[in-house]
Parts: structure tokens; C-alpha cells; sequence
């Protein structure tokens, strides 16, 4: 009887042996907690969310005319509006969001792989978050991943508006003659700008040609005075800003605008301020979650940490005018919790760190 129950007692051994070979044991902690120089293991981070903020701007350039010391001999320059200079003027802002890697949700895996233990199969982007655990995609290891940067930066200055080139006067001229001939130049364009809104000019009877006409003589009556008036070179330019949300600053200034000196990143340039605020929603508060203190000093066997995002309302505003206002997930407001690795296949979302997928083997 003795043998019997002895046998009973090794083979229930051998099966519970066999049970904790098949997995690989796993210690979770917080990055910080890792040991200096442990190696066996492997880093990963939850994603967190990046606004870019792309800010489309108009800046007008005046140049003086050549001819503007003899504007004042032809024209009535009160009557114009003139400024030396640039100017700014703040048209547009577009909301995107990228998910780059969380340094307050990064943590150390602690691999203890025995003989006859089957390896783990961790999936990580190139930036450090995680993918996948215990899943292996041919085609998603395949694919491109591109770490994002957390810099302020600025677009490429695209121009968007051209002014024509000014007409040629008559070469070997003094400034004075020059002047002359402008003014009379304007003058005739006038006359056949009268005579077609009389009627005097046959064509101007049919409607295409009328205007057809009309704006060409406007352009060439542009194109002289700007010889006295000086002229305004209009393109549009995008600034790019990046912010980070955080639960300790809902409301955060992340640029200053002028209309004389334009958008300056950061805190430090004139102008009013522009400001991001970023409000939860809540949707994730009736989730029963440990601690940060708790997941920053305790060690999870066997377990590894995702994330479950949150909704919040950004409002972007430049003094107290809003610019724009959407809802956004932001990963960073969300919360923390535990999910048991041993025999689970974990697929995560890598733009919020929420699982999306777990299979047991």
C-alpha cells in the first residue's frame, strides 16, 4: 500500500514538474527597481500620447517701393494703408496625435529560463513598447516601425501666394522721369478701366470678357503703384509644436503669438499666450487599480503591466480665443493594471498600451 501511494505521490511530482517547465518564470518591476547592470532580461515601455500641433500661418511682407520718394507727388498716400516690416497672422491649428514611449510606465522583465523551460517571445517596436508577448507575426515583425521625438521643431516654410513681377519702364531713365512715366502709365489704365464699366468698349457687353479684361487692367494698375506704394508678399508657413498631457498640469502654455514677431515656441516670446488644456473625462475611474506607489516599488511574478487609456477634452486656445476643441485618447491619464503572463498569448495596441488580444495556450 506504502508503494502505491508512493508511486501516486512521484507521479503527481513528475506532472507538477513537468506544469512548471513548460512556462518561463517571470519577475515584473518597476525600470528604476532594475538592477544595476542585470542582464538577464529585457526592458519595455507603455506608450504614451503626443499631440502635434500643426499651426498654419500667414506672413506678410511689405517692401518699400523704388519710385515711393515721388508717391507723394502723384498720389494721395494717406489713402493707403503702408507699413515697413512683416506681419502675422494666425489662420489655422491641426490636432494629431503619436504614441511614443512612456518613461514614467517603462519596466524590466527579469527572465528565468531553466533547462527544458520553453523560451518567452516578447514583441517590442523599435522605440522600446510593447507589442506582443507569447506571439510571434512574421509579418508584423516585418513591418517599418519609426521611433517618434518628443523635440519642438518647425516645418519646412512653403510659400503660397506670389506676387507678379513689377512692369519695365524705360530704360536710362532718371528716378524723376521714372516716376513720370508711371504715374502716367496709371493714369491710361484708369481711362480704359472708365471706359469699359461705361460701356465705351464693345467687348465689354459679354460678361467672360468684361471681367477677363477688368482684372487684367487691375493687376497692371497694382503692378505700378506698387512701384510708389511699395508691394506685400504674402506665404503661408506651418509651426509645429509638440506637447506631452500630464495629470499634474491640465492646462500647460506651449508657444506665444504676434502679430509682429509670430509664433514663438515655448514660454519665453511675445505676444499671448497659447495654451493646451486637457481635461479627463473620467471614463476610467470606477476601475479598481493599485496604487503607483504599489506598482513602482512591488515585483509581479509571472505578470506584466498594460494600460487602459482615457478620454479627455483638449482645447486649444490662443488668449482667451479657442482655436480649436476635440476629444482625444490620451494614454498617460488612463490607468495601470496587472495581466498574468504564464500561458497567455498577449497582444497589445501599441498607440495606448490596452490589451487587444489574450489567448491561453
Amino acid at each position: 500500500m506504502n508503494r502505491f501511494f508512493h508511486r501516486i505521490a512521484l507521479t503527481l511530482l513528475a506532472v507538477l514538474l513537468l506544469g512548471g517547465s513548460v512556462y518561463a518564470q517571470f519577475t515584473t518591476t518597476f525600470a528604476k527597481n532594475a538592477s544595476v547592470g542585470q542582464q538577464n532580461g529585457l526592458y519595455y515601455a507603455l506608450p504614451q500620447t503626443m499631440l502635434q500641433l500643426d499651426f498654419v500661418i500667414a506672413e506678410t511682407t511689405f517692401e518699400e517701393g523704388p519710385l515711393s520718394d515721388y508717391a507723394d507727388t502723384y498720389f494721395e498716400t494717406s489713402a493707403y494703408d503702408s507699413f515697413e516690416g512683416t506681419s502675422y497672422e494666425l489662420l489655422d491649428v491641426r490636432m494629431t496625435s503619436k504614441a511614443i514611449p512612456d518613461p514614467n510606465a517603462t519596466f524590466f522583465v527579469t527572465v528565468n529560463v531553466g533547462r527544458g523551460v520553453a523560451k518567452p517571445v516578447f514583441n517590442i517596436l523599435p522605440n522600446g513598447i510593447i507589442r506582443s508577448v507569447g506571439v510571434w507575426d512574421k509579418d508584423d515583425a516585418a513591418e517599418e516601425c519609426h521611433p517618434e521625438t518628443t523635440e519642438n521643431t518647425t516645418s519646412a516654410v512653403v510659400p503660397s501666394v506670389t506676387q507678379s513681377t513689377l512692369p519695365l519702364l524705360t530704360a536710362g531713365k532718371t528716378n524723376a522721369q521714372l516716376a513720370k512715366e508711371a504715374a502716367d502709365k496709371i493714369e491710361e489704365i484708369r481711362k480704359s478701366k472708365f471706359f469699359l464699366i461705361s460701356g465705351d468698349v464693345e467687348m465689354a457687353h459679354h460678361p467672360e470678357t468684361f471681367e477677363a479684361m477688368f482684372a487684367k487692367l487691375d493687376e497692371m494698375e497694382q503692378q505700378y503703384l506698387s512701384l510708389f506704394m511699395g508691394k506685400r508678399t504674402t506665404r503661408q508657413t506651418v509651426r509645429t509644436v509638440y506637447v506631452t498631457p500630464n495629470k499634474e498640469t491640465p492646462t500647460q502654455t506651449v508657444a506665444k503669438f504676434s502679430e509682429t514677431e509670430g509664433l514663438t515656441i515655448g514660454t519665453n516670446g511675445r505676444g499671448a499666450a497659447i495654451t493646451v488644456q486637457t481635461l479627463p473625462l473620467n471614463s476610467t475611474q470606477n476601475i479598481n487599480t493599485p496604487s503607483p506607489s504599489a506598482i513602482e516599488s512591488m515585483s509581479y511574478e509571472n505578470k506584466v503591466m498594460y494600460r487602459i487609456p482615457e478620454t479627455a477634452n483638449v482645447r486649444v486656445a490662443y488668449g482667451s480665443r479657442t482655436l480649436m476643441e476635440q476629444r482625444q485618447t490620451v494614454s498617460q491619464l488612463g490607468v495601470l493594471l496587472v495581466a498574468p503572463l504564464q500561458g497567455a498569448k498577449l497582444v497589445f495596441d501599441t498607440e495606448t498600451g490596452q490589451i487587444v488580444s489574450m489567448k491561453y495556450q
